[in-house]
This record gives C-alpha cells, structure tokens and sequence, in this order.
C-alpha cells in the first residue's frame, strides 16, 4: 500500500509527471508546450498528491476575477494505479479551496477528444457549456466546462 499525502504544488512536480509519462498520450503533447502549460503554483490554490514521495497528480486554481477561477488537474500514467484515492483527493481538495476562497465558478477547458477527462471532470460536477474550435495551442477543439457552487447561491 503506498504513503500518501497532499503537498503544495511546485513546479518540479508537474515536470516529473511529464517526464514520467501523462495518464493519456493526447496529454503528452499539450504538456510538450511548456510555456503554456498552466500548471501555476499558487500559494494555498494548488497541491499535488504523493504516492510514496512520487507526484501522480496535481492540481489547483487560477483566480480570474471575484468568484470566478479557472481550474487545472495533470495527473501521470502512475494514477491507474490509484484510480479512487487520487480521484476522491482532488475532488475534495479543489471543492475546499473552492469553497475557503468563495469561488462559485470553476471553469476549465477539456480537448474534446480526451473522453477520459471528460468523464473526470463531469465525475467532479463540471458540466459542458459549448465547444471551442481551435482553442489549443495545437488548434485543437476544447470543452468549456465549468461547476456552479451551490453555497454561494
């Protein structure tokens, strides 16, 4: 069984993922754009979790304005292994800084052809609000996706 635990989120961690290897072959190459990713170390806004002293996922937000942030999740191919630990970690862990930084709207972009993250992120209550054509920098189409927090309602 391996030691877990949730850690503030650096930089070093994502890098090690990438390297590693992503949890899907569409994710390897979105991450080869290093200046674009958006795996942002903020101060009480991202984390990563640890399965014995390893990143297998991070995540975190990005404050656009009052309310409103923008999410992010990267997770290694290291995460089959630990399906629901790493999936109920985030959940949590983003639903709670959410809710400590009055965020009512988490919004993040998903490549339409990446049905596992499609799945993942309806699974932590973000819905589809329309397609965007051309929105990666590869020219790909994402989801916009989003979750409405009922406790600021």
């Amino acid at each position: 069984m391996a030691n877990f635990k949730i850690v503030p989120y650096e930089k070093h961690h994502g890098d090690q993922m990438v390297e590693f290897g992503l949890n899907h072959k569409l994710m390897d190459k979105d991450a080869s754009y290093t200046e674009t990713r958006i795996d942002t170390k903020v101060f009480g806004l991202s984390f990563s979790l640890l399965a014995d002293d390893n990143p297998i996922m991070a995540g975190g937000i990005i404050p656009l304005w009052i309310g409103t942030a923008e999410g992010w999740v990267m997770a290694s191919k290291d995460v089959h292994n630990y399906k629901i630990k790493a999936a109920s970690a985030v959940k949590k862990r983003l639903d709670l800084i959410c809710k400590n930084n009055e965020v009512w709207r988490l919004q993040t972009a998903v490549k339409e052809e990446f049905k596992t993250g499609i799945r993942f992120a309806e699974w932590l209550g973000l819905k589809k609000e329309g397609l965007m054509t051309m929105y990666g920098p590869d020219k790909t189409n994402y989801y916009r996706m989003a979750k409405i927090y009922e406790f600021h309602r």
